[in-house]
């Protein structure tokens, strides 16, 4: 009998990573290639980097395209059914058309934390999001942007601690270590500085973003940075109550995303939860989105993810993690 071997692909919005395996849960290659966000890039580069990333990781895996059975490519941007079938239509004449399987990046994202397709999704990365799949049904709670929503977010609480700045610079007091190091770290020598280095930036939310680490950083010490934190926990703690009917509570909550992979941040988040929702599960993503999306198409040939699966999975995926890119 024939290796067979199936693809998981993650299109984030800065690369895109993939990765190969057989039914046992054995990851045998990964590969990284350019973003496969469908709201930054178009459907024939999409189609480019998709078909690039395939190849390149076949030859690192050895793997011929005959013996892969599914490439289930979760794409940031893929949610809308009229976008997944442009998608389709691009590989009609590819010979990887038939294997090909395309869902958003969050049905990957929660599969890291559930190892399979039900569960309940919280994403608090540069936007937030809480993302819901149960018998064959989704909701979608927030992920409005950052102009309409996004609260809770690492954008938000950028914004947040800029603001706090600007308003230190009103009241003429003296400024906090941390917002004295988010002035040095974009090079300012004074608070006005900001509006033309964030109004002038081609990717404001990008920048914002990035200094939400600072604030976590001095969010033990600090009050103010304390203060930040409690109305970021406060946002998400709402997007769960605004979800909560449709939360099926025996699956678990996967908390995923930049903010939470600072210990503090996640610890006193899932404290809060836990005092205001005792029956909620909460978990972390046990592997990468690319891993994720390898599961589904997994689960797309109804091979079940039992114990020893998950072991394999988890074993080889940090073997390769531990490996030079």
């Amino acid at each position: 009998m024939a290796k067979a071997y199936w693809i998981g692909i993650d299109g984030g919005g800065t690369k895109t990573t993939a990765v190969i395996g057989n039914r046992s849960g054995k990851i045998i290659a990964k590969y990284y290639g350019e973003s496969g966000n469908l709201t930054a890039i178009s459907i024939e580069q999409l189609y480019e980097r998709l078909n690039d990333i395939i190849e390149h990781l076949l030859v690192k895996a050895e793997v011929e395209m005959d013996s892969v059975e599914i490439i289930f490519a979760a794409l940031a941007g893929a949610d809308r059914i009229s976008e997944q079938k442009k998608i389709y239509q691009a590989f009609q004449q590819s010979p990887i058309f038939d294997k090909l399987r395309v869902q958003s990046d969050v049905h990957a994202a929660l599969a890291t934390g559930t190892w399979g397709r039900e569960g309940t999704l919280m994403i608090a990365g540069t936007g937030s999001i809480i993302f819901g799949w149960h018998q064959d049904k989704s909701f979608r709670i927030g992920g409005w942007g950052y102009l309409l929503g996004d609260e809770g977010s690492g954008y938000h609480l950028g914004k947040l601690a800029l603001r706090s700045i600007l308003r230190a610079h009103d009241q003429n007091l003296k400024l906090k270590p941390f917002q004295e190091e988010i002035l040095n770290y974009f090079e300012m020598k004074s608070p006005p500085e900001i509006i033309t280095t964030i109004y002038s930036s081609p990717n404001p939310v990008t920048i914002i973003s990035s200094i939400s680490k600072i604030v976590l950083t001095a969010y033990k010490e600090d009050d103010s940075a304390k203060e930040i934190i409690s109305i970021i926990h406060g946002e998400l703690l709402h997007l769960i109550e605004l979800a909560y009917d449709r939360i099926d509570f025996t699956k678990p909550l996967v908390l995923h995303g930049g903010l939470f992979s600072n210990e503090l941040f996640y610890s006193e988040f899932v404290n809060r939860v836990s005092l205001k929702f005792s029956n909620l599960y909460v978990t972390k993503p046990h592997v990468i989105g690319a891993v994720g999306a390898y599961i589904l198409a997994l689960l797309e040939n109804d091979i079940a993810i039992d114990d020893e699966v998950k072991q394999n999975i988890q074993l080889t995926w940090h073997q390769l993690e531990g490996e030079v890119k």
